[in-house]
């Protein structure tokens, strides 16, 4: 009998380092076991398989499938590597019951993960996963001698990217008709979106060059993760002046970043203001958003001026959805990359919100001047996050969640204390400070905002030292 797994879906499914805790009895496992609960709880006859770039993934795919023909069902899979979000919208549209992913998204090359999307294109939601994980331990012994001798099989596999490209540039145009010819540059960090959004801003009028643009399990020697530190070429080209815009994704898609040609590199936390007040202007939002903890409180602002609500949310994508399947807002986002909506799938899509922002930029004139734009009307917020490598940081949160806000209330004037996730102090100067731990990685996460990078920095060293000074589990 082999030893009985441990596993834990986290923000956004299970993850680990391939060939040490995320193996191929691992993945078999866990097909085993979302399968039997899905069958079970909500009938699973079709089922879509996706899987990104990374090393192991189409491999793992192929295990999956494996597995749900053992149990009868009618599997796919795709025929390269592909968005998580163009692999949800794809199993969504035409009617699967269940997607799974294999990928790690934004973490590391020498990750891989397991992602569970339900009928809707939305991220499987923690009463569920809860509930895999639940199936695994009621039923280990027998889910291992369904694994063990598993023989590969193989299965049809289909390729979304044209019925996926046509629906996003019919969804955007019918908002926002792009006008003007702008010169974008595309990378994709040699990862799932590569021929997705090029092709796309190229049907909407735009000059596009896609760099980056062959699979590299490696991703070039960087994370890929569209931060400044792993985009300085397409940094570069833009602020140099050779294109008015760079586009960035992350491994699996899901997220956004964006580089103009004035105001340089821009995070989620500059582009969703864009975003929601342009969507706002256009009367499509109408209830509200959603926002994480962790997300620029410039969405505030904005939703003060039109009248609409606010929710705050736990940092996770799905919480986002949550709120928009509850019928609460009209959209979301997180700082991390995301932004979500009431009329795509209810999960985060970087490659749908590059294509809507270049159709509202080119509609509106240029990104530079949109973005002037919106600060005139709202202000700028400076943001920092620093990560502390921390293997237990759920814990040590938790065990110090009273003297994290002690300590961090009195670091401000008249704090106002959040904690819905992790421990997050707003104060009355328009500066905030949250510290949790990560749902995805072995770290501790901080962060800061304020209407100055000096108010920020000082919010951020001062959270150092306070960790440094408390008791680690």
């Amino acid at each position: 009998m082999m030893s009985k797994l441990e596993f834990h879906f986290g923000t956004d499914g299970v993850r680990g380092v391939i060939d040490e805790d995320f193996t191929e009895y691992l993945v078999a496992t866990l097909a085993e076991s979302t399968i039997r609960y899905w069958s079970r709880r909500y009938g699973l006859r079709r089922l879509l398989v996706g899987f990104d770039a990374r090393r192991k993934s189409q491999d793992f795919a192929k295990i999956v499938t494996s597995v749900a023909l053992n149990h009868g069902i009618d599997v796919i899979m795709v025929n390269r590597p592909t968005p998580t979000p163009v692999v949800a919208w794809f199993g969504f549209r035409f009617g699967f019951d269940l997607v799974i992913q294999i990928t790690a998204s934004h973490n590391p090359p020498i990750y891989n993960g397991f992602k569970v999307i339900s009928r809707i294109g939305a991220p499987a939601q923690e009463e569920d996963t809860n509930q895999i994980e639940k199936t695994y331990q009621e039923e280990a012994n027998d889910i291992a001698r369904s694994v063990r001798d598993l023989e590969l099989r193989p299965v049809p596999t289909v390729d979304p990217a044209p019925e996926y490209i046509n629906y996003v540039i019919d969804s955007v145009t019918k908002m926002f008709k792009p006008r003007r010819r702008f010169k974008v540059i595309v990378d994709p960090i040699y990862a799932t979106s590569i021929g997705y959004t090029s092709e796309i801003l190229k049907r909407l009028g735009m000059d596009v060059v896609e760099i980056h643009s062959n699979y590299d399990p490696s991703f070039g020697g960087r994370d890929p993760n569209p931060e400044p530190q792993n985009i300085p070429e397409l940094i570069q080209e833009v602020t140099g002046g050779k294109y008015e815009v760079g586009i960035s994704h992350d491994g699996d898609s899901d997220r956004i970043a964006l580089v103009d040609q004035r105001h340089g590199y821009l995070s989620a936390n500059d582009i969703l203001p864009i975003v929601v007040e342009r969507l706002a202007s256009a009367s499509i939002i109408k209830k509200g958003i959603a926002r994480t903890v962790s997300t620029t409180h410039i969405l505030d602002r904005i939703a003060a001026k039109y009248g609409f609500k606010v929710v705050e949310v736990p940092v996770g994508v799905k919480y986002v959805a949550r709120a928009i399947l509850n019928g609460e807002v009209d959209m979301g986002g997180e700082e991390s990359g995301g932004l979500v909506y009431s009329w795509h799938i209810p999960d985060k899509d970087g490659i749908y919100t590059a294509s809507l922002i270049i159709a509202m930029a080119s509609e509106y004139g240029d990104l530079t001047g949109l973005i002037d734009d919106v600060r005139g009307k709202y202000g700028r917020a400076y943001f920092k996050r620093v990560d502390i490598d921390m293997r237990n940081s759920k814990m040590f949160v938790n065990e110090n969640r009273e003297a994290l806000a002690n300590a961090f209330s009195a670091l401000g004037p008249n704090p106002r204390l959040i904690t819905i996730d992790g421990v997050k102090v707003v104060y009355d100067d328009g500066s905030w400070l949250l510290i949790r731990g990560s749902g995805t990685e072995p770290k501790l996460r901080i962060y800061s905002e304020a209407l100055s990078m000096g108010r920020v920095e000082e919010l951020i060293n001062k959270a150092v030292e306070i960790v440094n000074r408390l008791p680690k589990p």
